[in-house]
């Protein structure tokens, strides 16, 4: 047991905090945008956020599809399954890339405006998605990295290639943003070059002597099958970004309805936090991926088990850490991001009060989506992961707001976790009461003889 906890944290630790640092990039981008620009161009990066996300949810879905079926058949001893899923991971990764520019580029505009873009938001907001659109190749193949890198045995390397791209994101920010005073476009341009360096980092890895991982001509040659196997077992993934896009979408048209610019700012600033937390979040039950992986595949179901009792644990403490930091922070955090004063800063803290206990489920629910994610249950995690999207958080959001107005739209986070724990409770314990009731009642009707 000693030896596996040392396994967890060996995993856990840099996951988490290659996590937090992805996760920063974002946050990094919102205090230089909100430092540079105020309350205006926080709204205006923040309507483009959706989309940003769409794009990288596609770099999700193929690296953590591809990283857990390298786990899996490293676990069975399978080398040749393992470099084949390696060679349709990549060529997945560029195939969405092309796809994915070709698409969103002639409908931006239209797709800025649904999402809440006006007149006065819509010169920035449009080209700093334009920057990022083009730059998805980058975004997308650097989450194929870092997650094939963690579940290559690597995870601490994992986690210092995206200190590296958080390092000369922070340094590009400032050299664009103010040096050059490009503003919000300047930020995303330094995103765009800080994860083309990644890449380049990662592609070095796969080139040398620390993985049997190789780029071969089998990546010109897609094998269906295993195109198949990596995007259903991405899915759960995808889902859980199409969450925060839902999220973010959701809360951003609430925000401007009930508190307007100032409350579009306001959420900016909250989702920043909720982002970090989120992040934080995702690295734990990133780090248990592939170990509950690997013990799946390797057929020893008690370690498998095991981990994934340790990821609830720390996810359990660490989000009431992250809300009681909340709480402790939230006078302090508004003014980080530029909102010193006026409406938009008192919106900002209580904001941060109500909506800090979405932390206390919100880890649990993560780790046992990547869990069911890695041992083959699938349903199980795309039902949590899609209920939310879907079901739980649209109930809260579009219903909190008639009665509680802009404290409806921050309360629509923890509610909607306890709305998703119910469902998770179920399928620890109802599912298995609900068998064991069937197996006793065929048992009665069909009781065994003895000879």
């Amino acid at each position: 047991m000693r030896n596996d906890q040392r396994l967890f944290w060996k995993y856990v630790a840099p996951s988490v905090f290659g996590a937090l640092i992805g996760g920063s990039f974002a946050i990094v981008d919102a205090i230089f945008i909100g430092l540079s620009g105020g309350k205006n161009a926080l709204a205006a990066a923040a309507v483009t956020w959706p989309v940003v996300m769409l794009l990288q949810a596609f770099g999700f879905l193929v690296g953590s599809g591809g990283a857990v079926l390298i786990s899996q058949s490293r676990g069975a001893n399978d080398a040749g399954r393992e470099s084949g899923i390696f060679s349709r991971t990549v060529f997945l990764a560029f195939a969405w890339s092309a796809v994915l520019t070709l698409l969103c580029f002639p409908i931006l505009r239209p797709v800025l405006a649904a999402l809440g873009a006006t007149e006065e938001l819509m010169p920035v907001s449009l080209r700093y998605a334009q920057i990022l659109t083009g730059g998805v190749v980058f975004s997308i193949f650097m989450s194929v990295c870092l997650e094939v890198i963690r579940n290559d045995g690597h995870p601490t390397l994992s986690m210092l290639l995206m200190v590296t791209g958080l390092l000369s994101n922070i340094v590009l920010d400032w050299v664009f943003v103010f040096l050059c005073g490009c503003g919000a476009v300047g930020a995303a341009i330094a995103t765009v070059v800080s994860q083309g360096g990644a890449c380049l980092l990662g592609a070095i890895y796969f080139c040398s002597p620390l993985t049997r991982l190789r780029f071969t001509g089998e990546i010109f040659r897609p094998a269906l099958r295993e195109i198949i196997d990596i995007t259903v077992t991405g899915l759960p993934i995808f889902g859980n970004m199409l969450s925060i896009i839902a999220m973010l979408y959701m809360h951003n048209a609430q925000s401007l309805r009930y508190g307007g610019i100032d409350g579009l700012a306001a959420y900016t600033v909250i989702s920043s936090l909720e982002a970090l937390g989120s992040m934080f979040m995702t690295g734990i039950a990133g780090g248990v991926q592939p170990l509950s992986a690997s013990m799946y595949g390797a057929g020893k179901y008690k370690r498998q088990n095991r981990f994934g009792n340790y990821g609830y644990l720390f996810a359990f403490i660490s989000g009431v850490l992250l809300m009681l930091f909340s709480f402790a922070m939230h006078k302090f955090i508004p003014g980080w991001m530029g909102l010193a004063d006026g409406e938009a800063r008192n919106l900002a803290m209580r904001g941060i009060l109500l909506s800090a206990p979405a932390f206390l489920l919100l880890g649990v629910i993560r780790v046992a989506a990547f869990y069911y994610q890695s041992t083959g249950a699938i349903a199980k995690s795309s039902f949590l992961i899609y209920g939310d999207s879907f079901a739980a958080l649209p109930l809260c959001i579009f219903t909190l707001p008639l009665w509680l107005g802009m404290d409806g739209v921050w309360l629509a986070m923890p509610v909607s976790r306890i709305l998703l724990m119910m469902l998770l409770l179920y399928f620890w314990f109802g599912m298995k009461r609900y068998r064991e009731k069937n197996e006793n009642r065929e048992k009665k009707i069909c009781p065994t003889t003895s000879h």
